[in-house]
């Protein structure tokens, strides 16, 4: 009997721990780019446009971009961060700046734990590429600074993303490690972040992001790896050889674009 009862006590750890490894989190997030920028600055910028309302939509334009909305899907070992497109069929809406954060692209992106690389499919010109970047491990600061979110109470961290100073609030209240950017999970589970740079004469480029709901267990959700569906056309590049060819095509075209304005067609 204590055989049999051991059997199953260990057949109930096993289930139990596979349910915890394949247990994905469904969370929605939005993101905001908003810049703070001085009356200096912006007079510099757009100062040489006359028309006030021209001037006006245009720094209205780059200083207070609609907010983006992205589902992230994450187990323990990998992650799907997908923007939620929004159809805007209101009249007046034609050239709006679309501005994402840092961390964040547009359109689908997967993360690899395991093997700490993040993959994006492209299209340029037709061709297909695979943009495949390492997943950074940021220096976290602790501080004793707390507040609530969403009714957990969260931890203040900083640290730096590149050129970028970073803060972020986490909970440990969720048993799970989260997070919302493309760098590695911190121990705990991120709501707010603001990824951000300041300069003297230009002002304050703020990054928001925050979690809006919770998704603990969505089971059915199978993960989207580009990397399993690419093909011998795909090109699997770093981003800095994506931006090289990125900017050739751009050079490229504006080679032609030139050329056939001066051609003489008399």
């Amino acid at each position: 009997t204590k055989s049999l009862n051991m059997k199953k006590l260990i057949a109930l750890i096993v289930m139990f721990s596979s349910f915890a490894n394949a247990q994905v989190y469904e969370i929605l997030l939005e993101t905001k780019n908003h810049p703070e920028y001085t009356p200096e600055f912006l007079e510099k910028m757009y100062g040489n446009i006359k028309d006030p309302e021209v001037r006006k939509w245009n720094i209205d334009q780059n200083t207070n971009t609609k907010p983006i909305e992205f589902r992230i899907y994450s187990s323990k070992t990998e992650l799907n961060t997908i923007e939620q497109e929004k159809i805007d069929n209101q009249q007046g809406n034609q050239g709006e700046v679309k501005n994402s954060v840092p961390g964040f692209s547009f359109g689908l992106t997967y993360s690899n734990f395991t093997n700490g690389e993040n993959y994006r499919k492209v299209d340029l010109n037709g061709k297909k590429y695979i943009i495949k970047t390492p997943l950074e491990e940021l220096d976290w600061k602790y501080t004793d600074e707390t507040k609530e979110i969403l009714g957990y109470k969260v931890y203040k961290v900083t640290s730096k993303f590149g050129k970028f100073d970073v803060e972020a609030w986490f909970t440990k209240e969720i048993d799970f490690n989260f997070m919302p950017i493309r760098v590695k999970p911190i121990e705990g589970f991120v709501l707010e972040m603001n990824i951000f740079l300041e300069a003297e004469n230009v002002g304050k480029v703020n990054n928001y992001i925050k979690v809006l709901t919770i998704n603990k267990n969505a089971k059915k959700y199978k993960f989207k790896n580009p990397m399993t569906e690419t093909s011998k056309k795909d090109n699997v590049v770093t981003p800095q050889e994506y931006l090289k060819i990125e900017e050739e095509v751009n050079n490229k075209r504006n080679d032609l674009y030139n050329q056939s304005n001066g051609v003489d067609k008399k």
